[in-house]
């Protein structure tokens, strides 16, 4: 099998290499990535975890693919693609190349490291849809879910390789997902706020008759109406938008983790995203996070560390 098997006392991030044509797991040459300064962030932001295993596939020979330039690129440039259903990391070849160029590259392929404990196994969840409270009540992945659900949900979005609206996306799409969902929802509140001002503004100087009331056909009764409509209209839109990117997703990890649907029939992904919304993007998180070993991060991409690479973190993340 063309897989290495390493019990570590640590979980550190390893380097394998390849070259060493001997079997014998004892002899391989290991190098650990980290330096000072990193070890020193790592111990802060990560539980040690004895004992964990460590898979990580072995690194194939570099060959050649077809890659399409996501932009102007200059030679010598590196940057990830897909084939085939895995990862490449591109050099791009002598002379660069211009965005929508299709050209023929070496390649070598990223492997993928996973982690055995503390993540996601196929077959089923890590928990419950109500275990919001597992790593206690101010733990991150549950106040950015409760007060924030849409960048919860960019940031599980991110960790499944999805673009902004849900479906499997190239890696130049992934790198926007989580930017893209932050400004959408930025927009949204903003125009809200804009047109919650003006809707107090234009009824400061409304003519109410005696019987508390005024006339909505014309003038300023008019404009209040149609501010009225152009926010009502603008929170379905946004939130269809969210709830569908919802469902989306959980239908992902599901799939992606080989979870069958137990609860309403076939339409267990469209309940929980209907009627429990905030607890299934909680949910999501701790089923896309290692959570026992990393810690959350309220602010970045992907709700975990910044050193913390997303293809080392989901158990069985597809590539």
């Amino acid at each position: 099998e063309n897989r290495v098997v390493i019990l570590l006392k640590y979980k550190y991030r390893i380097i394998i290499d390849p070259s060493s044509n001997n079997n014998n797991s004892n002899n391989l040459n290991m190098t650990t990535t980290m330096t000072d300064d990193s070890k020193k962030k790592f111990e802060e932001d990560a539980v040690i975890v004895a004992d964990a295993v460590i898979i990580a596939d072995a690194v194939e020979a570099p060959k050649e693919i077809r890659v399409i330039a996501p932009s102007n690129l200059a030679p010598g440039y590196q940057f990830e693609a897909e084939s085939g259903g895995k990862h490449y990391m591109v050099t791009v070849p002598e002379g660069g190349v211009k965005e929508g160029q299709e050209f023929t590259a070496k390649a070598s392929s990223i492997p993928v490291i996973t982690a055995s404990r503390g993540v996601g196994g196929t077959g089923g969840w890590k928990d419950g849809i109500c275990s919001c409270l597992r790593y206690g009540c101010c733990h991150a992945h549950l106040c950015v879910s409760f007060w924030c659900m849409p960048i919860a949900l960019a940031q599980v979005m991110t960790r499944m390789r999805l673009n902004f609206v849900a479906q499997r996306g190239s890696v130049s799409e992934v790198a926007k997902t989580f930017k893209t969902i932050v400004g959408i929802t930025v927009t949204f509140i903003l125009i809200n706020w804009i047109l919650s001002m003006a809707t107090v503004a234009v009824m400061g100087n409304l003519d109410i008759d005696e019987n508390n009331s005024y006339d909505v056909t014309q003038g300023k009764g008019l404009m209040v109406m149609t501010l009225y409509y152009a926010r009502e209209i603008l929170y379905y839109a946004f939130m269809i938008y969210i709830l569908l990117a919802l469902y989306r997703t959980r239908k992902a990890v599901r799939e992606q983790h080989n979870i069958p649907e137990k609860n309403c029939g076939k339409c267990e992904d469209v309940c929980c995203t209907l009627f429990c919304s905030w607890c299934a993007t909680m949910q999501l998180m701790r089923q896309t996070a290692d959570y026992d070993t990393y810690n959350a991060n309220c602010c970045t991409e992907t709700g975990l560390p910044s050193h913390v690479d997303i293809s080392t973190n989901a158990a069985d993340n597809a590539v």
